[in-house]
């Protein structure tokens, strides 16, 4: 029943989707709120197909209708060449017709946050609704959680479980079928959730909820690298701080850590079946391997979503067991080797540069021309997602890409109005 059900979701997503952009009076903007509030049911790692990908290609032909082209603003150079180094590594990989079905998978992303910065350029108020937004994906976390708690782990989105889930201790996956990916979610929303309209005076109880709520759903994760990125974006904010916010900080640190430590036996992310140094040792056996495979096509990689066609063939040892049948890593325990290894040195610089140029153009626009911690606060949620994003390729959900390039896109539009002499906050 549960699989029936769970089957037929993509189909009503869609048809959902028809219908509120043919009656919709701005579709660019309903196209994107859309994918926001749908977040949870916008992806399926059990349907051939992502839901996503049909909504934005969707999009896309029926933007064509329009005199204005939809690829008319911002980092097209980038854009185009990201694209063609992955044409060209599919086209000099083993398997030709899977990595061109990989760009095909890619493309949409590259249509969303397109449309996404234009839509913010073009209305500034719009990036609030997205904030919005955002936050109201979080609740839907909490709430779907919370009866996961309840009604056990069969409450799920997703017909098959991940076997991180269980081991000695219950790790929540939440909306996602992994519980890192669950983790990393978080920790980047814990610092979405503080984002505030520039002139407001003090944080509503509802924000300091979303945050609390998300720190405590983290741990309820068991996600270690999440929990430290966490932290780094913490430190992040604290150090550009004034100095009672940074005394306060550090004094917050100290009684948190303090509670943490002697509450570890009690908290998942601390009481896991397996120390840091096995969880070490078995991760630095497959990044070994994918090293292996970088260094034997370092500018172009082995095509993009290749790599489990890759290890099949050349490290057949890496496999997981799923209901007694040999399923092949698709990623090698890390997003950065999995970029490295399926689009070489070229396609990782290419999709990093997005990243850090915002990352960097925010830095400059905060330290030089304005103190605006909406700007601190989507770097941190950033930074965070960086330091998880080493021990899995949490990009292979589509919704934490869409996260991330929400957050990459709204940071770029957001600090753009400063390039313009609008001053928000004095």
């Amino acid at each position: 029943m549960k699989e029936v059900i769970l089957g037929l979701v993509p189909y009503i997503t869609l048809l959902l989707f028809f219908y509120v952009i043919l009656k919709s009076k701005q579709p660019p903007k309903d196209y994107l709120l859309f994918i926001l509030y749908f977040y949870p049911i916008i992806y399926s790692a059990d349907a051939n197909y992502s839901v996503f990908q049909m909504i934005s290609y969707s999009y896309f032909f029926y933007s064509l209708r329009n005199d204005k082209p939809l690829f008319s603003n911002g980092n097209l150079l980038l854009t185009l060449y990201v694209v063609i180094i992955i044409f060209l590594s599919a086209l000099n990989s083993e398997f030709v017709s899977n990595a061109i079905l990989g760009l095909l998978k890619f493309l949409p992303i590259i249509i969303y946050i397109q449309v996404l910065i234009t839509e913010c350029l073009k209305e500034e108020e719009f990036f609030y609704r997205i904030i919005s937004a955002l936050k109201f994906t979080l609740v839907l976390s909490f709430a779907f959680l919370f009866l996961q708690i309840i009604l056990g782990l069969n409450f799920s989105l997703f017909v098959h479980d991940n076997p991180n889930i269980t081991f000695e201790s219950i790790r929540y996956p939440g909306i996602f079928q992994d519980p890192q990916k669950h983790a990393q979610y978080l920790s980047a929303m814990c610092f979405v959730a503080l984002i505030k309209k520039p002139g407001d005076a003090n944080y509503s109880k509802y924000d300091y909820y979303l945050f609390g709520g998300g720190v405590i759903s983290l741990f309820l994760t068991g996600g270690r690298a999440a929990l430290l990125g966490l932290v780094l974006g913490i430190f992040f904010i604290v150090l550009f701080s004034e100095t009672k916010v940074k005394f306060l900080g550090a004094l917050g640190i100290v009684v948190v850590a303090g509670i943490v430590l002697s509450l570890s036996q009690y908290l998942i992310v601390f009481s896991r079946g397996e120390s840091l140094e096995d969880s070490y040792l078995v991760r630095n056996a497959i990044w070994q391997e994918a090293y292996k495979i970088f260094w034997k096509h370092p500018l172009l990689g082995i095509g993009i979503d290749n790599y489990a066609k890759y290890v099949e063939i050349y490290s057949p040892d890496q496999f997981w067991l799923v209901d007694g049948e040999k399923v092949f890593y698709d990623h090698p325990e890390s997003g950065y080797l999995k970029f490295l290894t399926e689009l070489g040195l070229f396609g990782t610089l290419g999709i990093f540069t997005f990243i850090f140029a915002a990352i960097i153009k925010g830095l400059k626009v905060f330290l030089i021309k304005v103190k605006d911690f909406n700007i601190i606060f989507l770097i941190s949620a950033l930074l965070s997602w960086f330091l998880g994003f080493y021990s899995v390729y949490s990009l292979g959900d589509a919704r934490i890409m869409i996260l991330i390039a929400t957050i990459t896109g709204v940071l770029i539009a957001y600090i753009h109005r400063y390039d313009k002499g609008v001053i928000v906050i004095s």
